[in-house]
């Protein structure tokens, strides 16, 4: 499957994967107020079939001068998301 292999400052924080259908994604953020800042990253998406959402990571925060490296790789195998939800569990 295709999948994400995330590394911040050439540590590896996740392969992350979703199969045949869904979303992936793998956010670098940057939140102001009142010209205070902080930077962070997500990783997580959308598993279609069932309905999950998934996050390997959440909100690990970057600073100034750090290196995030996003590899679009092949691979049989992917890491277990860290937590796994469904917006409305009925469904």
């Amino acid at each position: 499957m295709r999948a994400f292999e995330v590394l911040v400052n050439g540590e590896r924080q996740c392969v992350a994967g979703i199969g045949d259908s869904g979303v992936l994604t793998t956010v670098v953020n940057l939140s102001i107020h009142h010209g205070n800042g902080a930077f962070f990253i997500d990783v997580g998406g959308l598993v279609s079939e069932t309905k999950e959402h998934v996050n390997w990571v959440s909100q690990k925060p970057l600073f100034v001068g750090d290196d995030v490296q996003i590899r679009i790789v092949e691979t049989d195998a992917v890491d277990s998301p860290l937590d796994k939800y469904r917006l409305d569990p009925t469904s």
